[in-house]
């Protein structure tokens, strides 16, 4: 893994399959109820901010992942630690992405299949990818893009051709005042699936024009931040706010209502596909990241070695999560609430201020300050 190299292009990709992932299928931000495209509007700006932050670092530390400047910044006895918190987030994260897809697909299709079956073939794919490199999930992403793209613009052309949209049912546009829709997008919307973008931080350091990484992923975000709030928009304007809040897998309903003349029917395939590509390519960049940091924190010459064991927890995790699918969503409101924010937001930025004050007053050992200016 370590002399593999992805272009631009698959960097803009990954990063949409994985803002994507499950944040089409499930409601986000509802308590703005019709006024949730309006907060993933307005959360994309803070998306962005921080994104630039996880930029910042890979600008000054082009070589190493998130674990390896948070040792230098913070140094090893508080760096070293630090970063190990992340490594249990990462799996706990990537276990809670695999649930959401099996659950789905257990829900629409397989009854009958044990959740096991359904996870165990997700996560055997996703190691046999990551076995073979970032770089080989970097040129399937530009692929699988290219064909939720279709799946896409298929089922949105589906859903106008059937008559479902009712544009009176995202009115009033500020029902409850902007403080709730403020609230709403950077409490919530912020952190999923913005905040998501940490796992990026193991990723930027293969990008083989560093120069670009700036760009493609603030393209990637308002690509991404606009086509969520463009889905979410017409998932509330065919199901209505107290629906789709109230509604599991707001997409899969809003699909399932379509119906041309009687004959085109039936069409939860195309959630169907959307959640499996999505899924999987957050399920793998989640594990990958924690397969990163785990490799760095511990200094292992063979980082795919970790793949399997990692995988294997991933898989025990995605089944003991939760008895039933509505514990499982309780229990994902605390890890929004107070795990993410201090993970995915509040330590970079304390870390971006540390890295300032350091070097403003000339506080790193010469040789990381020769490192750096090299």
């Amino acid at each position: 893994m370590e002399k593999e190299r992805i272009s631009a292009r698959q960097l803009f990709a990954l990063i949409l399959l994985f803002e994507f992932g499950t944040a089409l299928v499930i409601p986000i931000g509802f308590a703005s109820q019709q006024s949730v495209w309006l907060s993933i509007l307005l959360a994309l700006i803070g998306g962005i901010l921080l994104f630039l932050v996880y930029d910042y670092f890979f600008r000054q530390y082009p070589e190493l992942p998130f674990s390896g400047y948070t040792q230098k910044i913070l140094g090893k006895y508080i760096g070293w630690p630090l970063s190990l918190l992340y490594i249990p987030f990462f799996i706990y994260i990537a276990a809670r992405d695999l649930r959401e897809a099996g659950d789905l697909l257990i829900t629409s299709v397989y009854d009958r299949t044990p959740l096991l079956a359904i996870n165990a073939l997700m996560i055997i794919t996703v190691m046999y990818i990551l076995r073979k490199g970032i770089e080989v999930l970097a040129r399937m992403a530009e692929i699988y893009l290219i064909i939720l793209i279709i799946l896409g613009v298929l089922g949105n052309i589906l859903v106008f051709a059937s008559g479902l949209i009712d544009l009176k049912n995202l009115l009033p546009v500020v029902s409850k005042g902007w403080k709730d829709i403020l609230i709403t997008a950077y409490s919530d919307v912020l952190i999923f699936p913005f905040g998501e973008m940490i796992c990026f931080t193991t990723i930027l350091p293969y990008l083989n024009k560093p120069q670009k990484g700036r760009k493609t992923g603030v393209l990637a975000l308002i690509f991404s931040g606009i086509i969520l709030s463009i889905t979410h928009a017409i998932e509330i304007s065919v199901l209505g706010a107290d629906m789709y809040s109230r509604a599991t897998f707001p997409l899969f309903v809003t699909i399932s209502k379509v119906n041309i003349a009687d004959f085109l029917q039936r069409l939860d395939p195309i959630v169907i596909l959307t959640l499996i590509i999505g899924d999987f390519f957050k399920v793998s960049i989640y594990c990958y990241a924690a397969v990163s940091v785990a490799s760095n924190l511990f200094k292992l010459q063979k980082p795919k070695k970790l793949v399997l064991p990692i995988g294997i927890i991933i898989l025990f995790l995605s089944l003991v999560i939760a008895s039933n699918l509505t514990e499982h969503f309780q229990e994902g409101e605390f890890i929004i609430h107070y795990v993410f924010p201090i993970l995915s937001v509040a330590l970079p930025v304390f870390l971006l201020l540390v890295d300032l004050i350091r070097k403003r007053f000339g506080l790193y050992p010469s040789n990381i300050r020769a490192d750096d200016e090299g």
